[in-house]
């Protein structure tokens, strides 16, 4: 994904409270495990996402309670600030919603397909 955003095929927006989640999830023991990454590994990473993304720090809309897991409603809402098409997760409680409004909510998997390549 970083790749195909490293190349112009799509903008990756990113919040302040997204960026924070990705770090935390990363460096959690289960994922460490799981990837066999340290968190030298993470911040490296996380600072190539925010190298390649644009962070959107404006306040975000207030769109009241939208997916099942509240604590997900600020990337909807963040999509939505920036006229994004589409939010690319792994979140189920995101996934389940499909849409919302014009936003589709797809995986990392069906993303490229959607991009044409």
């Amino acid at each position: 994904m970083l790749r195909l955003a490293h190349r112009g095929k799509f903008v990756l927006h990113l919040s302040p409270l997204l960026l924070d989640e990705t770090r935390y999830a990363l460096v959690s023991t289960r994922l460490q495990d799981a990837y066999r990454h340290g968190e030298a590994a993470v911040v490296a990473w996380c600072a190539e996402l925010e190298e390649i993304g644009r962070l959107f720090s404006d306040p975000l809309p207030e769109i009241g309670r939208v997916c099942r897991d509240p604590d997900d409603d600020h990337v909807i809402a963040t999509a939505l600030a920036v006229g994004a098409e589409a939010i690319v997760t792994g979140d189920r409680d995101l996934l389940a919603l499909g849409q919302y409004e014009s936003v589709r909510i797809l995986t990392a998997r069906a993303f490229p397909t959607e991009l044409g390549g």
